[in-house]
């Protein structure tokens, strides 16, 4: 990287030499994937025979989930379904969303999962924002059938309840799983689409308004799960954990990159997070996924200190800033290679990376926990003034932007939002606060829309909330603006305590003084047994501050 362009901002990873080819994840036969519709049909040829999933009650192979894809996509072509048209899939990680996703592929169709813990409501939005054709749902999710019969673009409905038969409701049929496959055959029908054309959805969780589809297509999917692929270390011998759902990206990433790999991908829902550590060491899991409030919640439990660690060698985690003092708590207690991923559902997933070398800092380095990495590989990063949007130097806070192949194609059907979110040269506007130190690591600091303005000052939430979370007695606090006379804002904290704490506002606003500058510590503390999350496990501030503006 030349000097002027690390000065102007904009950072990309050089290449390491040992990627044979680091914008995409390749193939068993070396071949790029850009195609979801070819991961089984090539992973299957390689190794038809070794476990592709594993369930409480079943082993699939790669062969068996490949015919299964095909029986998907012959029966949506004898529904009338036709290439472009939108199959939705709502349901808990299974087996059968892989199926609809490659079989889904397979015939040309558009994949699009929906998140299970959205509202009805909400779910009809969606529906009928995405016209869908066909509409799966998983097991337990039998209280959508009439809303997703009602939606007129839909011509099935297949539910994974046993007790379902054929029958018609609002003008769609309504099938049980087993019973759609009657009478088709497991030919793949051999579909393949140009990598640019839209080859999966998802729909943002609706957090500053109406939800929207973002429309990813082969080739973006091909090289958000290259950097995953090479640096994993993922083989035929490694069993992944997903425990976050596939309808979030960093789930339905490491179940693609497993496929793409061969790994046993494990599809179990733990039940809480004694039963996850019971399925992580059950089933000798090498790989897992979580989320840095699981992770928090993994360390409470006393079992996890005592248990053998030795099959686990990695923790990939992202989607939210992990508090410093309870990452160096996960190293110490884990033991395996830490990796956290930074990134956004337009960005199909993780640009950044803080590495395992990364996690074992020395003191001139240790600054880099808190930050979420270096771009990846080949993925322009960018620091701009969020109003000119001209590049900001090393260490100045401005909004973080995206760019390369990993950008989506548009948001479905609304250029609006298309062209609010994509510069006309191609950058994707995160909408969240950052720094790039000069060493290219990116430091979040909130969204921008959550920053605080306090006596001039900028005031970043995560900051003092990582500080706040570093007191023994404090389990999770989330912080945000209130109106001041004197301030015009000042910083207020919505604070979890931990089990048996008698923790009080002065205590904590006292020793908050001890830890930060004055101008950043809370002015009030309120104590809540849980901080409200939306249906995609996102801190839902809008809540704390309609429930805490006025809080004197």
């Amino acid at each position: 990287m030349t000097r002027a362009a690390q000065a102007a901002g904009t950072w990309m990873t050089p290449t390491p030499a040992e990627y044979r080819d680091p914008h995409y994840a390749l193939h068993p036969d070396g071949t790029r994937v850009e195609r979801l519709e070819d991961i089984t049909r090539l992973r299957a040829a390689a190794t038809p025979d070794l476990p592709a999933v594993i369930t409480a009650d079943a082993r699939t192979t790669f062969a068996e989930l490949d015919r299964d894809a095909s029986r998907v996509a012959q029966a949506l072509l004898r529904d009338g379904v036709t290439a472009g048209d939108r199959v939705c899939y709502i349901g808990e990680n299974a087996s059968s969303f892989l199926a609809v996703l490659f079989g889904g592929s397979k015939m040309g169709a558009i994949p699009t999962a929906l998140n299970v813990r959205l509202s009805v409501p909400e779910m009809e939005f969606i529906l009928g924002d995405s016209e869908p054709s066909v509409v799966v749902l998983g097991l337990g999710q039998e209280r959508l059938v009439e809303a997703a019969a009602a939606v007129p673009s839909v011509k099935r409905v297949v539910t994974l309840s046993p007790e379902e038969g054929g029958r018609h409701t609002a003008g769609a049929t309504v099938t049980g799983w087993d019973a759609w496959f009657d009478g088709v055959c497991d030919e793949d029908p051999g579909h393949r689409r140009s990598p640019d054309d839209t080859a999966l959805m998802f729909y943002t969780s609706g957090t500053t308004g109406r939800p929207k589809g973002i429309e990813l297509t082969g080739a973006n999917i091909g090289q958000a799960i290259a950097a995953m692929h090479y640096l994993l270390e993922l083989d035929t011998d490694c069993v992944a954990l997903a425990p976050v759902p596939f309808f979030h990206v960093s789930g339905f990433g490491l179940a693609l990159v497993s496929v793409v790999n061969g790994a046993a991908l494990l599809l179990l829902n733990p039940s809480g997070p004694a039963d996850l550590i019971r399925i992580l060491q059950e089933y000798a899991v090498t790989h897992a996924v979580a989320v840095p409030t699981v992770i928090q919640f993994l360390l409470g439990q006393p079992e996890v200190r005592t248990a053998d660690w030795s099959a686990l060698r990695y923790m990939v985690y992202g989607s939210s800033p992990i508090p410093e003092p309870v990452l160096r708590d996960a190293t110490a207690v884990f033991g395996c290679k830490f990796l956290q991923s930074y990134g956004l559902t337009e960005s199909t997933g993780g640009v950044t990376m803080l590495s395992p070398e990364d996690h074992r800092p020395t003191r001139e380095t240790a600054h880099r926990l808190r930050s979420a990495g270096r771009p990846m590989a080949n993925v322009p990063v960018r620091v701009v003034d969020p109003v000119t949007l001209e590049d900001l130097p090393p260490n100045e806070r401005g909004e973080v932007l995206i760019g390369g192949g990993h950008v989506m194609r548009r948001y479905w059907r609304n250029p609006a939002a298309t062209s609010a979110a994509i510069t006309p040269d191609g950058w994707l506007r995160t909408g969240d606060g950052g720094s790039m130190d000069v060493d290219g690591y990116l430091f979040l600091h909130d969204r921008l829309k959550d920053m605080i303005v306090s006596g001039g000052e900028n005031v970043f939430p995560a900051e003092i909330e990582s500080i706040l979370t570093g007191h023994p007695e404090v389990a999770h606090a989330a912080v945000i603006g209130i109106p001041s006379a004197r301030w015009g804002e000042s910083p207020f904290a919505v604070v979890v305590r931990t089990p048996g704490s008698g923790l009080d506002e002065d205590a904590l606003i006292a020793w908050a003084r001890e830890q930060m500058a004055h101008y950043k510590c809370p002015v009030g503390v309120a104590f809540v047994d849980a901080l409200p999350l939306n249906a995609s496990g996102k801190l839902l501030k809008t809540r704390l501050r309609e429930a805490y503006a006025n809080p004197r």
